[in-house]
């Protein structure tokens, strides 16, 4: 039987968040920012198309363990702490790993340190609060029996007039500092790494390499998203991961566990669709992704059963043997699964692969049908946000409320600015200490939504950018991405929707935040959100 070089991703979000239902002796614990973090497929593919390392590492991985990705969007050293670190130390065993990037966002408050007593800021210094962070997560980590590695920020694709990375590009601000290392993070990070004796895989050094190699154009293609220079596409994401992995098996570190090997290979092993109302659909998208192929044309054949079908787009012909092809041994393609219970069961099944060499391995399915019966159809609409009291509609109550932002009356509208009225230049992602939020209860019985729309628009300005993510957990430890850093219309509405069944037990909270930020210092730039419409299901009696 001839050999085949062949790697086969299927980059399933849902099953990468916190609490996975995969189970392993070792765990490695990813914690770090936005180059890192998971990413919804749905949301984030195409001319959108973003995905983090850490997202990726999973590929490279075999044997009995696996990856936790924690990281989230818009975190610094500083800020992870004290939003999700706790919860996240107390779930090591000993003999796990906790890989630690973090740089991007220690540099917003321009190198220098913030409020010491200020849990929200973001902005660390180099040498000051940066290593003391590090030092901390280190600490806390060895203290619970895990093993803390250090990474080093990825680079930005920032190229000088010599076509080589700049200081910004590199995390060492050196416009600000051009004489001196005094705001040279990777540097800092190595100094604190060999006086605490811990592992280092120097990140900024090897994506630095990539990227020269590669030149302006061809990274841009490959590796950054098409909107900025910091994040990265999937390709990106599974290049970088695999230079992580590399490092750590030449340092003899994990080495059971790790691989570069590009046999077939499915990940996760899971995929659950959670639940899902007789008579409707849930359709969720994968990538299917094959690197260095040999020999370099092929194909894959992808099989599924009832009530599982596959499509090759999100509203297309609903099939249950899907034939993909590929050539220059490489390969890219989105496929979509979905999921349309007939019965109240919990559903099991698998999506097979089978390559032309007769290689075949399995991922499983599962999702739960749901009766409506004795469910109450609720739609709740409100035209424009109060800033005051709760708004109730058909026993469903909504409240907002504005974190690091503040409501303004103007043009005969309640609009949304930033505090001070002054929007930070620098921003490419959101400030978690910065937000608008609805809070969504059901005061009488469970409720469950099925489909949220509303209109939001730009006033004052063409560069204003938000994300918005919903969850259950007051602490956004786990979130639903509803939208992802995209560009408001100025003086115009733009049309959200978002399609998926979500749970809110009585007498709990399902909330909505809306993360604007101005891609340049400005003044007098506002949001405005309008016709936020919630469908779904109301069951009175809560069991």
């Amino acid at each position: 039987m001839r050999y085949r070089k062949l790697l086969i991703t299927f980059l399933l979000l849902c099953t990468l968040f916190l609490g996975g239902t995969l189970t392993a002796q070792i765990k490695i614990l990813t914690i770090g920012d936005s180059t890192m973090a998971n990413y919804d497929e749905d949301k984030n593919s195409g001319e959108k198309e973003m995905r983090g390392w850490g997202q990726m590492l999973p590929l490279f991985l075999k044997g009995d363990i696996r990856s936790v990705n924690a990281a989230k969007n818009g975190r610094s050293s500083k800020s992870f702490y004290y939003e999700f670190w706790k919860n996240l130390r107390n779930s090591l065993n000993p003999g796990d790993y906790v890989f630690i990037q973090f740089g991007h966002n220690d540099e917003k408050a321009a190198g220098l340190d913030t409020d010491p007593n200020d849990e929200t800021g973001r902005g660390t210094a180099a040498w000051g609060q940066y290593q003391g962070y590090l030092k901390r997560y280190i600490d806390e980590s060895r203290e619970r029996g895990a093993m803390p590695i250090l990474f080093t920020p990825i680079v930005r694709r920032l190229f000088d007039e010599n076509n080589q990375i700049t200081g910004q590009g590199l995390h060492s601000l050196t416009e600000l500092a051009p004489d001196d290392s005094t705001m040279n993070y990777p540097m800092a990070m190595r100094s604190l790494a060999h006086d605490l004796s811990v592992p280092l895989v120097d990140m900024t050094l090897l994506t630095q390499k990539m990227v020269l190699e590669y030149g302006a154009e061809k990274s841009k293609e490959i590796i950054y998203a098409n909107n900025d220079n910091t994040h990265l596409k999937a390709m990106g994401g599974i290049l970088y991961a695999r230079l992580a992995v590399e490092d750590l098996m030449k340092q003899n570190i994990l080495t059971d566990y790790l691989t570069l090997s590009s046999d077939i290979n499915i990940k996760p092993a899971e995929w659950d669709f959670g639940s899902q109302f007789l008579g409707k659909s849930t359709v969720k998208m994968f990538t299917l992704q094959g690197l260095d192929l040999t020999p370099k044309s092929g194909t894959v054949e992808l099989t599924v059963e009832s009530p599982f079908e596959l499509l090759t787009k999100q509203n297309g012909t609903p099939q249950n043997k899907l034939t993909v092809s590929y050539t220059d041994g490489n390969l890219s393609y989105p496929v979509f699964v979905k999921f349309s219970p007939e019965k109240v069961e919990k559903y099991e099944g698998n999506l097979t692969l089978l390559s032309d060499d007769n290689i075949r391995q399995e991922i499983s399915l599962k999702g739960i049908g749901f009766s409506l019966k004795g469910a109450e159809k609720k739609q709740t609409d409100w035209s424009v946000i109060s800033r005051d009291t709760p708004l109730i509609n058909n026993n469903v109550e909504v409240r907002a409320k504005a974190v690091g932002l503040e409501f303004v009356d103007k043009n005969n509208e309640v609009l949304v600015t930033i505090l001070d009225n002054k929007w930070p230049s620098g921003d490419i992602d959101l400030n978690a200490s910065r937000y608008l939020e609805l809070a969504i209860t059901a005061p009488k019985g469970t409720f469950f939504i099925d489909s949220l729309h509303f209109e939001m628009g730009a006033v004052g300005g063409k560069y204003m950018t938000f994300t918005a993510q919903g969850s259950i957990d007051q602490s956004f430890s786990e979130t639903e991405d509803i939208t992802i850093m995209d560009d408001l219309p100025n003086e115009k509405f733009k049309t959200y929707t978002f399609n998926k069944v979500l749970k809110i037990p009585q007498g709990e909270t399902f909330y909505i935040r809306f993360y604007p930020w101005y891609k340049m210092e400005a003044s007098d730039k506002y949001i405005n959100l309008k016709n936020v419409q919630v469908k779904g299901f109301l069951f009175e009696n809560s069991n």
